[in-house]
């Protein structure tokens, strides 16, 4: 988690806020196994994208994934669903 603060090199009480992501829904594809540490690579449609580094795989499902990087969290809904024996995350 990121914090900010509002204050900088004064006397001024200093608050720590988190900063509050950014939130992506998408029905995609994932095109390599999610990793921790690694961009994620989701194609969609015909057009292909990459994360920032994934930070945290917060929920995997039969549909979809559910994922943080350094910037967003994505809630990424498969566009098909992936055999039973493909490996999304590792």
């Amino acid at each position: 988690m990121e914090w900010r603060c509002d204050s900088f090199m004064t006397n001024e009480k200093i608050t720590a806020m988190p900063v509050k992501k950014t939130q992506i829904h998408l029905t995609a594809t994932l095109s390599l196994p999610l990793r921790l540490h690694e961009r994620a690579w989701i194609l969609t449609g015909s057009r292909s994208l990459s994360t920032s580094l994934v930070q945290q795989i917060l929920e995997v499902s039969q549909d979809g994934v559910v994922f943080e990087t350094e910037n967003t969290v994505y809630y990424l809904t498969y566009a098909r669903r992936p055999a039973e024996i493909e490996v999304m995350c590792a």
